[in-house]
């Protein structure tokens, strides 16, 4: 079986992203990403609504998270990205 996932290019290679977040007048508001079964669902649930959410906030910094990883990454504001969909298949 296949799952898709989101990746963003982080130090030179591709990682998976567990979660995006910005923090705005005191709160941060995080969108978290699950791996998906079909590439159709993924854009649905996942890649239009980081689009949005990258939109909306270009004007803050943003924090990616990689998955298993315990340093968070921060973008300037309008430079996080890129991020691609990469299908893996669980062996």
């Amino acid at each position: 079986m296949s799952h898709v996932r989101l990746e963003a290019w982080i130090g030179g290679e591709w990682l998976e992203v567990d979660a995006v977040s910005v923090s705005v007048k005191e709160a941060a508001l995080t969108l978290s990403f699950e791996r998906q079964k079909s590439e159709s669902g993924y854009r649905n649930l996942i890649w239009e609504p980081l689009e949005r959410f990258l939109r909306e906030y270009r004007e803050e910094p943003v924090v990616v998270v990689p998955l298993g990883r315990s340093l968070p990454v921060m973008f300037g504001p309008g430079a996080a990205g890129p991020f691609r969909l990469s299908e893996i298949s669980d062996s």
